[in-house]
């Protein structure tokens, strides 16, 4: 079966009718060439990844001091800007405010849909646009250009690498630059004293990789109290509402976590990483099929896997059992790989990419951020993906321009190198061994974790990792 073929094959006739998102939650789809569809894939594929940042420009949350109170996050934050203490007209001038901004962004983003779908009919073929139209002058984006340029500063070594910051980063970037780093770094810090204060109580060994990895897991997956100071937090939840956020890319973020005490495969294993960059704890992301999770080794060195989605200890056994991991993948090292620091750094800007590409568009910067990304970790599965939609959104908007079919390709050379192209990144995502994983079967995969004989194994293993703690006490 040709390559062109394959691709198209994996889709259904109703997402040929009308695509489905190209950048979904850990479940990417790379979007297949197909001619009978021209640039209305593209135009829905755009309305749709940039459509709730149309309606509202999100605002970052606001994380209070909880201490020396016990530290419960309030469930019922809804990440808008607290506006209750001003006075009525000032609280009136914000709103316009911000629907004046909202609106200038949409007929930004509007006039560039319009030269997407429907562009010039060129005279020659001097005259086409060869670029996806760029969203670089649309209000927010230099946002994103602004933490590219820091995260790319910590990867080539100009700037100390903390995940803390360079997620922080990333995320602010959605919100335009208007959260604080003090105010999140604040928080990070007070839950960091938590958990030092709770280690100390247990009279855990302060050197213990497992000791400070056991005692996030249970910040994570149970209620801790320090009942010495009237502190105690709660479990964090899984957030069933939209966890592969189609309609809310903030339920991707840690701070959305942390302002709602609830988060989903993205957002806690990122969290987790951040408070054991805190308190000194190695552990390190991994993924699986539109899954993370976190992986850490113990003091003999021995690995163990952590599920925070259902705050649970999970085995290797069980990552495979979701059927999709094929051999290649595990040969390349794509999945159940514990990220070293470059690789990280990698996700990182992958992240930067999708959430550029959600809310406002693909153009050449998603490029750049890719490619830096792959620069870092070439078998990058979730790159290689943003960069086969890219490709193939790029050939599609130069094939309704030149108003032709891949048949008669080959007299247009510039257009046939960058067809091209876009099989090449097709082969580099099949023979790295990805395998889609449906969302139904993701969430049954997922579900297994509850049943019985998974519960127990995880019970067994979290008794023997407490058992071993208290042996060295």
């Amino acid at each position: 079966m040709k390559l062109f073929d394959k691709h198209k094959n994996q889709r259904t006739k109703q997402e040929i009718v009308k695509p489905s998102r190209a950048i979904q939650t850990f479940a990417y789809q790379t979007l297949a060439f197909f001619p009978t569809l021209g640039l209305t894939a593209i135009l829905l594929t755009f309305s749709t990844l940039t459509s709730f940042g149309q309606i509202q420009t999100p605002k970052p949350p606001t994380f209070e001091n909880n201490f020396p109170q016990p530290f419960t996050p309030n469930p019922n934050n809804n990440l808008t800007p607290n506006l209750k203490n001003q006075p009525a007209q000032n609280q009136l001038n914000q709103y316009q405010k911000d629907f004046q901004k909202q609106q200038n962004q949409r007929q930004e983003l509007e006039a560039i849909y319009r030269e997407i779908s429907q562009p010039s009919k060129p005279t020659t073929t001097a005259t086409v646009n060869y670029d996806l139209p760029s969203c670089a002058s649309v209000q927010g984006a230099s946002a994103y250009r602004y933490a590219f340029t820091e995260i790319s500063k910590m990867a080539e070594g100009q700037k100390t690498f903390t995940l803390k910051e360079a997620n922080f980063l990333v995320e602010n970037a959605f919100y335009e630059n208007q959260a604080q780093f003090e105010q999140f770094n604040k928080t990070i810090q007070q839950i960091g004293q938590f958990l030092t204060w709770k280690i100390e109580e247990l009279n855990y060994d302060k050197n213990s990789n497992l000791a400070k990895n056991l005692i996030l897991y249970r910040f994570i997956s149970d209620t801790l109290e320090i009942k010495s100071k009237n502190l105690k937090h709660l479990p964090f939840k899984y957030d069933f509402d939209d966890y592969m956020a189609n309609e809310d890319w903030t339920k991707m973020f840690v701070e959305k976590a942390l302002a709602t005490n609830s988060g989903q495969c993205h957002s806690l294993p990122l969290l987790y990483l951040i408070l054991a960059e805190e308190i000194g704890a190695k552990a390190q992301l991994a993924y699986s099929p539109s899954h993370s999770y976190v992986k850490f080794q113990d003091d003999n060195d021995k690995w163990h896997n952590i599920e925070l989605t259902n705050g649970m200890m999970s085995t290797d056994a069980f990552v495979l059992q979701s059927g999709y991991i094929k051999a290649e993948a595990l040969q390349n090292k794509i999945y159940m790989q514990p990220l070293n620091q470059n690789e990280l750094l990698s996700h990182v800007l992958f992240d930067l990419a999708k959430g550029y590409a959600v809310k406002y568009c693909y153009d050449s910067f998603v490029e750049t951020i890719i490619e830096k990304a792959l620069e870092l970790d070439s078998n990058n599965i979730n790159a290689h993906m943003v960069k086969s939609d890219y490709a193939t959104m790029r050939f599609m908007y130069i094939q309704k321009q030149l108003n032709i079919s891949p048949d008669n390709i080959n007299q247009y050379p510039k257009a046939k190198k960058l067809l091209d192209d876009m099989y090449a990144q097709y082969a580099i995502v099949d023979n790295l061994g990805f395998e889609e994983m449906p969302a139904a079967a993701y969430e049954k995969w997922l579900g297994t974790l509850q049943e019985a004989k998974q519960k127990q194994e995880s019970e067994q293993m979290t008794f023997k990792l407490n058992h071993e703690i208290e042996l060295k006490k």
